[in-house]
């Protein structure tokens, strides 16, 4: 429950008082728009699955015509959310994402399988965080993965 209220947290942080270009299609990302206390951006298309953490792959069955990324850091930590759809199963979609992330050097915290809905939970040594939750929607399952950084304290 940490990493979402932080991960959600941060985000809100680095956008607060931000204005972002809105990207209405396509596979591009609007202009980092910000202030001094930082910036905030929209991807959508294939660009919404990148920026994820370093060793986390983006999904290889996405379907990105209706995919979203909004990312925003500031000094307080950086944060994004991004959602896609794909035909997968939750129970699948969040397997693939338990095996990268071990593989990336995160902790598994918390993964529930719910019946039609999947959920995980991850953080690393280094204050990333990643959680997943996939839940079936139209058109197939719905992805959410709110990833972030909490900078290490000084």
């Amino acid at each position: 429950m940490r990493m979402i209220i932080s991960g959600a947290a941060l985000l809100a942080l680095a956008a607060c008082g931000q204005q972002t270009e809105r990207v209405d299609r396509g596979d591009a990302a609007a202009p980092a728009t910000g202030t001094p206390s930082g910036t905030g951006e929209v991807r959508t298309g294939d660009a919404a699955l990148t920026g994820l953490p370093e060793g986390i792959p983006a999904y290889p069955d996405a379907d990105t015509s209706a995919s979203i990324q909004i990312s925003g850091d500031a000094a307080e930590g950086e944060g994004r959310i991004l959602g896609f759809r794909t035909t997968d199963p939750p129970p699948q979609v969040v397997a693939f994402y338990a095996r990268a992330a071990e593989h990336a050097g995160f902790r598994i915290e918390d993964r529930r399988d719910m019946g039609a809905s999947a959920s995980l939970s991850a953080e690393r040594d280094n204050g990333d965080i990643l959680q997943v939750t996939a839940s079936p929607g139209p058109g197939g399952t719905q992805v959410q993965i709110i990833a972030g950084n909490e900078p290490a304290p000084s």
